[in-house]
């Protein structure tokens, strides 16, 4: 028989016809041992592809059986063991292998028992036997010396060095793989692809070893190296493994944008090739979880750890399974779950005690020592930090005992912050010094081997010392280090990964900005700071918006390589996978608002609700992964520009900028404090409010509940006393303090609001006789940066808009109107309204669609949505305004081309709220509509009442048409309806929910279409 048609039906067919053709022609296969060693040789061919392995190993076996032939019944029992390794089916494995290696042993088969140990031993050490995996390794190294067979004494040697790493003796590994790598291009008994696999699987493991003692550049240049070399050897499952290994230098280094960027490409080569592998699936998971961590995602993480767990514990595996949980752990501990985190780690560390993984238990004991001191265990968490620095100092894994260090010095200064009545001075002082100097060895180790995150967080910790010693300079020093390393951070991160990001190390800039405001004159370089990252995710759509077709993010374009056109493939389907799945989630948010519970006792709005859930995660990962696909990684030969926050905000050009009677309001809260930086053209006060905070807090959670209708006796006569005196309390606090330079009457009032402040109707505002909105004309803005200045970048964007108005074809304003199956009919009668006074493009009920929007914005000067809004506090990008095929969402308004586009209103239920995300990201509606374009929204705070909205509406437009700048449009209709008297209408509920954000001058579209 053909020996290569013989394999390779045996190849295509299944296992049953496989057996069935070895059963028809067994007469034909006469050398019995010569097709058992043909069989072997294919299956370990076909090792890293270990499905058809595994059944290559199942057919030999038969083989043996149908035969019979011993010697050929061991080789496949052995190839059976090979393959259940490769798919983690460890004690299977263990099993296999041991009645192969008996046979051999029975047969007189040293050099086959030899190598049924190559496997044998991975599969006892991961199951914690390593003393006999040591063993049985050395027996058959001996073995495979005496038969002079050097290609073998490599992978066992290979299999020797694994082990080693795993118990924490990493210099007797790099031996053995030098060893290896010197003594394979010597071997002349083996194929040029099995000795150049070899080769690059112990690069590879090299790679880990490098990279834990801090050797990332070294490791990176070997690793890409080794990803080429499987590459094209057309090892699918071995480049799976080195394009994780790449995402995991990337982490090691603080490239988290990157990181997560390779962790899905991972993914895509498990899809794409059809890698029927749940286990590698579920490992990749965990490292994306742990990713996600590090960008404050925790709901993604755990939800990508939980997946990951229900995998692992079907195996008994003590490696594994500590790693699982170990993950876990850190899933729970960022979404605040931290008794539960306790017990996964203490669960992990028994296994990996039990089973003598050294490295890994003391890497689970230092991420205990983490969760103690977040727990304010400081004692605890320093002792079990220290022991564990110890043994990672003991093996020179730099990243690791830097970052023992970090928790030892965490624990030292938040001991002393707990206890510093307790404490003598000289105690105090004492800890401090030990502290510091523990960071100072971090900050040096850390910046030796470029490990960012670390060299920030021991900046940081530095600086928080010499802040409680007074040492403002210092203090200042540090603080300004690490924001360094922060923005180094930031440049590999794309667009809402930033404000993730920044959750976390806002807090450095946080302290940055208390310093200064301490220090006597640096006022201005506080308001530096707090400017510096403040909607920062904003502002990188903004410049991807203003970027050449190509070029998104700010790529500069360059020819394509096969790469880039491998992206943009990859983008093309990401794209259409986007498509469709937008598609089905409009569908099914559509039907759960028409949702009748009544026609069978099996409809359930929870299984829709829960399937929907399921998109929303999914559309985020998708975008999320779009993002990074159109952002170059930080080591691509793609050039790109920086997406980090760029210059610092010219104050002095700023306030130069602003007319006599405009003045700008920001607002800064911190702990207790409450900061305001007023700027006017003659430049920078700021006011401290000690006690603001606490008082300021107390009187917005009133204020909103006496601005619910639901409690008052009498909607026709609103009760006007009770929410008045909120608003003086809180007019006391937030306007009365800068008094001293508000405007003149009819001025403009610029706010810049923070945190929670985002929320409160300035315009509503009560001094004890009139509203703020009374005297001045008021618009917002999520950012000072934001402002147009006359000169600049933001000039030129302003004319390039000006430049772009004149020279498109003026379109009609575009106005939906959609009730919602009738539950809002005065969004209909609003529609048919503002259509008439404008001349407007209108499209009402059934034909007001998003498909219809997203085609009818581009070049649309007005925008004009009154329907119903949805808030999704939980999932922002998810805040919507509801049309006839489903709900228009954040991510829809993203997509939208409003370069022309003046003003957008949406005219809609909270449709103004955000959630506040790193760096004060307003995370909602509103911002992707700036993002996409507009230059200016109005917007509700709370849910508005109906006919009070319409009136409001047609005023603002009336007044617009009349040439009044937006803010002074929407100023008069909203006094319009406070001064009617003997009317409900003068209550804040019915005039107040809408407010102007962005730009606020005359619409240029009404002048241009006289």
């Amino acid at each position: 028989m053909d020996n290569a048609l013989f394999l390779q039906h045996l190849r295509d067919a299944g296992l049953e016809e496989g057996r069935t053709y070895i059963q028809e022609h067994i007469q034909e296969l006469v050398d019995y041992a010569a097709i058992g060693d043909l069989l072997a040789d294919e299956a370990l061919k076909h090792l890293f592809t270990p499905f058809l392995s595994l059944k290559l190993a199942e057919l030999l076996t038969f083989f043996g059986e149908s035969a019979p032939d011993e010697y050929a019944h061991a080789l496949g029992l052995k190839a059976k063991g090979d393959a259940l390794v490769q798919i983690r089916h460890l004690q299977a494995a263990v099993q296999v292998l041991d009645m192969a290696g008996e046979k051999f042993l029975q047969l007189g088969d040293k050099r086959n028992w030899a190598r049924s140990r190559i496997s044998w031993v991975i599969a006892t050490a991961s199951l914690g036997r390593i003393e006999d995996a040591l063993d049985h390794a050395a027996r058959a190294r001996e073995v495979f010396q005496e038969l002079d067979e050097p290609y073998w004494v490599c992978l066992i040697d290979h299999n020797r060095a694994w082990i080693y790493r795993q118990i924490g003796r990493y210099h007797d590994a790099i031996v053995l793989y030098e060893r290896m790598l010197a003594i394979y291009p010597t071997v002349t008994d083996q194929g040029e692809a099995s000795v150049k696999r070899a080769i690059a699987m112990a690069q590879e493991s090299q790679v880990v070893i490098l990279s834990w003692l801090g050797d990332f550049e070294q490791a990176r240049r070997l690793l890409q190296e080794v990803h080429a070399a499987y590459s094209a050897l057309a090892e699918t499952g071995l480049m799976l493994t080195s394009q994780i290994a790449l995402a995991e230098l990337d982490y090691a280094q603080g490239y988290y944008g990157s990181a997560l960027k390779q962790y899905y490409q991972a993914q895509d080569m498990l899809v794409d090739g059809n890698m029927n592998n749940p286990r590698a699936l579920a490992e990749l998971k965990l490292r994306m979880a742990d990713t996600l961590v590090k960008l404050n995602k925790a709901n993604e993480a755990c939800q990508s750890a939980v997946e990951a767990v229900a995998i692992f514990r079907q195996l008994d595996e003590s490696l594994d399974m500590g790693n699982v949980l170990r993950e876990y752990a850190t899933a729970l501990v960022a979404s605040g779950r931290l008794r539960e985190a306790l017990t996964a780690l203490n669960e992990a560390k028994v296994l990996f005690d039990r089973a003598g993984f050294e490295h890994h238990s003391a890497v689970t004991l230092l991420q205990h020592a983490e969760l103690l001191l977040e727990m304010g265990l400081t004692t605890q968490a320093y002792d079990e930090a220290y022991q564990a620095k110890a043994y990672f100092e003991a093996h020179s894994l730099v990243a690791r005992f830097v970052g023992a260090g970090l928790v030892m010095a965490g624990s030292l200064i938040k001991q002393v912050q707990q206890d510093k009545e307790r404490l003598e001075k000289e105690q105090q002082d004492k800890l401090l010094l030990h502290a510091i100097a523990i960071c100072k060895q971090a900050v040096e180790q850390a910046s030796l081997h470029h490990l960012r995150e670390e060299v920030y967080r021991s900046h940081h910790l530095l600086g928080r010392i010499y802040a409680e010693q007074g040492d403002d300079r210092k203090a200042a020093w540090r603080f300004k280090a690490a924001i360094v390393q922060i923005e180094h951070i930031l440049d590999d991160l794309v667009f809402d990964l930033s404000p993730a990001f920044l959750r976390r190390a806002w807090k450095v800039y946080k302290d940055m900005i208390v310093l200064c405001l301490r220090q006597e004159g640096e006022e201005e370089r506080a308001f530096g700071y707090f400017e510096r990252v403040r909607s920062l995710s904003l502002r990188q759509h903004l410049r991807a918006a203003k970027a050449p077709p190509g070029s998104r993010a700010g790529e500069e374009c360059i020819s394509p390589s096969p790469e880039l056109q491998a992206a943009g493939a990859a983008i093309l389907r990401t794209q259409q996978e986007l498509k469709e799945l937008q598609g089905e989630y409009r569908k099914y948010s559509n039907l759960l608002t028409q949702i009748d519970t009544t026609v069978s006792p099996t409809v359930d709005r929870e299984v829709l609700e829960a399937d929907l859930k399921h998109r929303e995660t999914k559309l985020n990962e998708l975008f999320e992964r779009l993002d990074l696909q159109r952002t170059t990684s930080a080591h691509s030969s793609v050039k790109r520009m920086r997406t980090s926050p760029g210059p610092y905000l010219d104050i002095s050009q700023l306030s130069q900028g602003l007319s006599p009677d405009r003045l700008v309001l920001a607002y800064f809260l911190h702990e207790e404090s409450l900061v305001i930086f007023a700027f006017t053209n003659e430049g920078l006060k700021t006011y401290k409010k000690p006690e603001g905070w606490q008082k300021l807090e107390r009187m917005l959670l009133l204020l909103h509940a006496h601005l619910q209708p639901g409690g008052w006796p009498d909607p026709f006569h609103p009760p006007l006393q009770g929410v008045q005196f909120m608003l003086h309390e809180l007019y006391s606090l937030l306007i009365e303090p800068v008094r001293d330079v508000l405007p003149p009457d009819n001025g403009l009032l610029t706010i810049v609001p923070y945190g929670p402040l985002h929320a409160l109707p300035f315009h509503a505002l009560y001094d004890g006789t009139r509203y703020l909105i009374e005297d001045y004309q008021i618009h917002y803005l999520p950012a000072a940066g934001l402002l147009k200045a006359p000169n600049g970048a933001e000039q030129v964007a302003r004319d390039e808009r000006d430049s772009m108005l004149a020279s498109a074809t003026m379109r009609p304003p575009l106005i939906f109107g959609y009730s919602g199956r009738g539950q809002l009919q005065s969004a209909i009668v609003e529609a048919k309204t503002l259509a008439a006074l404008m001349g407007g493009r209108c499209y009402l009920e059934d034909e007001a669609t998003i498909s219809r929007l997203i085609e009818e914005a581009p070049g649309s000067p007005i925008i004009h949505l009154a329907t119903h809004g949805y808030s999704r506090l939980d999932a922002p990008n998810f805040w919507s305004v509801l049309l006839a095929d489903g709900r228009f969402n954040a991510f829809d308004a993203f997509d939208l081309d409003l370069q022309v586009c003046e003003l957008v209103t949406l005219s809609g239920c909270e449709t103004g709220l955000a959630l506040s995300g790193g760096g004060d990201e307003q995370l909602g509606l509103g911002r992707a509509f700036l993002a996409a374009g507009a230059d200016s929204l109005v917007m509700s705070l709370w849910s508005a009442e109906d006919d009070s909205t319409c009136e409001l509406m047609q005023r603002f437009y009336e007044h617009l048409l009349n040439e009044k700048s937006k803010s002074e449009a929407l100023r008069a209709a909203q006094r319009n309806l406070l001064e009617r008297t003997n009317s409900p209408y003068i209550h804040p509920f019915y005039w107040a929910p809408f407010r102007l954000v962005g730009g606020v001058g005359p619409l240029k579209y009404i002048r241009s279409s006289r």
